[in-house]
């Protein structure tokens, strides 16, 4: 049995090449050791970034049992130089950069500040619930999946400022969301070249965009491939499995 963590496009594609070899496959997105009634031949992790510190206590269980865990990791992108930028290193530190900019640029401007989230909805009610978004107005861009676009509601966010397309984007297609919405600040994180954060980047440096920026964590992931090619012929080579019947 194959156990396939992550919802992304990458998770998505995976899944179908392995159903189309007939393997043994459950997919998750959330993990306890209770769920493991039997134990995994094979983990492979297609979460995103922001995922890896959730499932390590996952890489940790399968180490002493010898299964392999099998992380599909997009190689980092590389950012250009510019004062516009404002790295951070995890989420804890972007809400306080966004509290900064969000401060500054509402009294430099006058009027409230659109932030567009590309970062999804799964911590999106920290932002909410922040002192500074009574300052801020928040777009959020997500999936095209009911259940995301209501989660966003539920939160608070009106439908106008929720966009549901599926990426990846190109540099045009985000600078005419970025006018649209007349965004002041892009908060992304490093999601690869496969996740468009390269052009993300460049349009929100076109049109003089603050831009606070989530890095990877610099974790140590074990055995990882840098593509979705990669890690089947991976699979292929390295792991004999029971057809489903």
């Amino acid at each position: 049995m194959i156990l396939l963590l992550g919802e992304t496009a990458a998770a998505r594609e995976i899944s179908e090449c392995l159903n189309s070899r007939r393997l043994e496959l459950i997919r998750m997105q959330t993990w306890s050791e209770k769920m493991c009634l039997h134990s995994p031949t094979l983990i492979i992790d297609a979460s995103p970034p922001s995922s890896s510190v959730k499932f390590s206590p996952l890489r940790q269980w399968c180490e002493p049992r010898g299964i392999p865990y099998l992380r599909l990791e997009r190689p980092e992108t590389i950012i250009p130089v510019s004062p516009l930028i404002y790295p951070v290193d995890n989420w804890e530190e972007a809400l306080l950069q966004l509290e900064w900019r969000v401060g500054a640029l509402h009294q430099e401007k006058g009027r409230p500040v659109t932030i567009f989230v590309t970062t999804g909805s799964h911590q999106l009610e920290s932002i909410v619930r922040s002192p500074f978004a009574r300052f801020a107005r928040i777009v959020v861009r997500v999936l095209p999946e009911g259940r995301l676009v209501q989660k966003c509601q539920d939160m608070g966010i009106p439908p106008r400022n929720i966009v549901a397309m599926q990426g990846q984007f190109s540099r045009d297609v985000n600078r005419v969301f970025f006018k649209f919405y007349g965004a002041d600040i892009l908060l992304t994180r490093d999601s690869g070249f496969a996740g468009g954060t390269d052009t993300k980047i460049s349009a929100a440096l076109e049109l003089g965009l603050e831009i606070v920026f989530i890095k990877r964590n610099n974790l140590n992931l074990g055995l990882t491939v840098n593509s979705v090619h990669e890690l089947l012929d991976w699979v292929d080579a390295n792991v004999t499995l029971p057809k489903c019947t």
